[in-house]
């Protein structure tokens, strides 16, 4: 973002009427007829531990469920409003947002400016424990309703959103951020009708909201449908061209694959590199969609609060141990690239090598981890049960065999290990997957700053670390924003609170009948257009 007087995103008629994409159907396997009625498209997900967008900020069916204030658009891969008309600020601190006219919840109620306020002070209650409460951490009045030092919240509304009229909202930060329209995209931020606040068990089950698809049935461990709804107003860009989404539930990709290979699942996202030869075997090269821009890296976090790994000096032995070349070309077919950095190459505050440790070096790791008194305990590995095993499994035995310390994998369902990590429960190491909500460094920085959004995973917390962080969000010079941002880095990668392993080549499973497309390197299933 340049430098300007004022920061504006304006939506116009041509945003919001986009002409249709043609659509033409790849060739392959038949398209997995699911659901009601034709254009169903059906896609691999875990059972929720919730749908509703707030308390789960990461899931493909809230996103379905949720129009937002902003928006990426498919078709022009920019930024745009979309629930909103306009959402302006002169100083980057505080922020007016005007919504767009005429817009209802699925229930046929308005969207008004208290919508969004109700549903973010709810999301910012610390009590409620709903996953997107960090995204409010920013806004004025968060310290009181989330007090540090665990006393009792002295508010139950962020002093920060303020509701001018039915569609007038105006939102102070605690500083400057130049991030501000992005975040509104995210899911933590999207609206809730009055409704909700009813009956909040009752709404976690049929949620109500104002996205371009609505809930129909969710069949615990089994199927969530959802319909195409006919009143939203949002763009061909916004949307996706199937009339019913019907998520499957399982436990394994494996699971999934074998399904879409008998014609019974149209879409799988986050495919694993060691499944990528075999989908080119089995349903053909044109049922691989490989995302056009890299925004995801495995790492290993290792939680402060795990008191047998809170040496740095450890951490660097562990990373120097893993020879992430031979993996990269051998297990996973040379489908990812090892990384050497907590940011992709693919945003600008990348710099190559930042992570200093990230080389092959056992010797190295030996005499690192001897210097610092060795490490008798065991190396505890948790990890999403339903992805990526070989690969862990492949990172465990580097570890094992060229540190010589015991490892032990810990694989566990995707819901249990959200909540563990969440409320930092782990007994070691986490593996994980982690992508931007937004294209911006502070997505993947912001974990490590003290109480950031996803902070909870390792807990670490570092004061320059910190001033840094806030000094880049508030630059609305790209450019100097981009330094401190590596400046910060560069200071996190001294404690390595994280480990980076991979920036996975992302590829997704579709049938005949599915087109998926990518939106700034996300695969969202609910934006996929339907080709037969």
């Amino acid at each position: 973002m340049k430098q300007s007087k004022k920061l504006a995103f304006v939506a116009g008629i041509a945003s919001l009427m986009l002409a249709a994409t043609g659509c033409s159907s790849s060739g392959g396997q038949a398209g997995a007829s699911s659901g009601n009625g034709d254009a169903s498209l059906s896609f691999m997900t875990t059972e929720p531990k919730s749908i509703t967008p707030q308390k789960d900020p990461g899931s493909q069916i809230g996103m379905a469920l949720c129009a937002n204030l902003m928006e990426v658009n498919s078709q022009t891969q920019k930024l745009e409003p979309l629930a909103a008309k306009s959402v302006e600020s002169k100083d980057a601190k505080v922020w007016d947002i005007e919504l767009q006219d005429g817009w209802t919840f699925h229930d046929g109620t308005p969207v008004t400016a208290k919508s969004f306020a109700d549903a973010w002070n709810a999301t910012a209650t610390g009590s409620n424990a709903w996953q997107g409460n960090g995204t409010f951490v920013a806004f004025e009045g968060y310290d009181k309703m989330n007090p540090l030092d665990g006393s009792k919240a002295t508010a139950d509304k962020l002093s920060g959103v303020k509701v001018v009229d039915d569609t007038h909202l105006q939102v102070t930060l605690t500083a400057p951020n130049a991030d501000f329209p992005k975040i509104l995209s995210t899911n933590p931020t999207c609206p809730m009708p009055e409704s909700a606040f009813k009956d909040l068990d009752a709404y976690e089950q049929a949620p109500v909201s104002n996205g371009p698809y609505k809930f129909i049935s969710w069949d615990h461990n089994q199927q969530v449908v959802l319909e195409k709804w006919d009143g939203f107003k949002g763009g061909d860009g916004f949307t996706g061209g199937a009339k019913t989404l019907v998520g499957k539930i399982y436990t394994a990709v494996d699971a999934a694959y074998t399904d879409m290979t008998a014609g019974n699942l149209d879409m799988i996202r986050n495919v694993p590199a060691t499944m990528v030869d075999k989908a080119k075997s089995q349903l053909g090269d044109e049922s691989l969609y490989e995302v056009k821009t890299a925004s995801k890296q495995q790492t290993l976090q290792i939680p402060e609060y795990v008191k047998e790994l809170k040496s740095p000096a450890l951490r660097k032995a562990i990373s120097l141990s893993i020879d992430r070349d031979a993996i990269s070309k051998s297990l996973l077919k040379g489908y990812s690239t090892p990384s050497d950095s907590l940011v992709p190459p693919s945003l600008a505050s990348y710099v190559a090598g930042s992570c200093e440790d990230c080389v092959f070096d056992p010797e190295k790791a030996k005499k690192i981890l001897a210097d610092d008194g060795g490490f008798d305990g065991t190396l505890i590995i948790e990890s999403n049960s339903a992805s990526d095993q070989q690969l862990v499994q492949a990172i465990a035995k580097q570890i094992q065999d060229n540190l010589g310390i015991k490892v032990q994998l810990k694989p566990t369902l995707g819901t249990e290990l959200s909540e563990r990590r969440n409320n930092q429960k782990l007994d070691g190491a986490v593996f994980g997957l982690w992508g931007w909500s937004y294209m911006s460094p502070d997505q993947y920085l912001s974990q490590y700053e003290t109480g950031g959004d996803g902070n909870a995973a390792t807990g670490y917390s570092n004061k320059e670390v910190d001033k840094l962080l806030k000094a880049a969000r508030g630059e609305l010079d790209e450019a100097k924003a981009t330094k401190l941002y590596s400046q910060a880095e560069s200071i996190i990668m001294k404690d390595m609170p994280a480990i980076p392993l991979f920036i996975p080549t992302d590829f997704g499973l579709q049938s005949k009948c599915a087109q998926l497309n990518d939106v700034q390197g996300d695969l969202q299933y609910y934006r996929a257009g339907y080709g037969c």
